[in-house]
């Protein structure tokens, strides 16, 4: 079993969760289930490492000098780390940023957390993406920098309308699992512990 297979089960099995009261989402929706991706990414050390081998793997496939990786704290925070990581082992720098959510007003007052500058091209990392606000917010402060997004890469799309938001606005963006994907493949929801 490859990289990807094996993650997608794993995500199936810990990360699709389900209750009777359902969730309220990052972009306000409600939802009878939930990718607590960070189920997989925190609490499975092997699972984090086969996200950024998928990862990893998907950005080389780029064919384009990628400079940098970053993403919103702190969905993306674990995949950054990990891919950085695996690619000094494979021999590659390719350093990480985080965007937060809103600037910080005490020290450096920075949004972006990492070296960003005009000209690099970057990868922008998440674990799940709805209606693709969460993966703008990363996108708009390293653009208003000069840097160029060659790709977006997000491990699930819940299939609501995120991808097609991000790329009318230009970018584009490519998942590693679909929720119909997952479901496909045998995830049912569990109940959330």
């Amino acid at each position: 079993m490859d990289a990807r297979d094996e993650l997608r089960q794993i995500i199936a099995r810990k990360s699709l969760l389900t209750r009777p009261e359902g969730y309220t989402l990052a972009s306000g929706a409600w939802s009878p289930y939930y990718f607590d991706l960070k189920l997989t990414t925190l609490s499975d050390p092997h699972a984090l490492r086969l996200a950024s081998e998928v990862l990893l793997d998907k950005i080389d496939a780029l064919g384009a000098r990628i400079d940098a990786i970053g993403g919103l704290t702190s969905g993306a925070d674990p995949l950054i780390v990990a891919t950085s990581l695996l690619a000094l082992q494979r021999g590659r720098v390719l350093p990480g940023f985080f965007v937060r959510d809103a600037q910080k007003h005490h020290g450096t007052e920075r949004v972006i957390e990492g070296i960003v500058t005009a000209g690099m091209n970057v990868v922008i990392l998440d674990d799940v993406i709805t209606k693709g606000n969460s993966v703008l917010k990363a996108i708009e402060p390293v653009e208003k920098i000069g840097a160029h997004v060659e790709r977006v890469l997000v491990l699930v799309d819940r299939e609501e309308g995120g991808i097609a938001f991000v790329a009318g606005k230009g970018h584009v963006v490519e998942p590693i699992y679909t929720y119909s994907e997952l479901v496909a493949c045998g995830a049912v929801p569990r109940p959330a512990s």
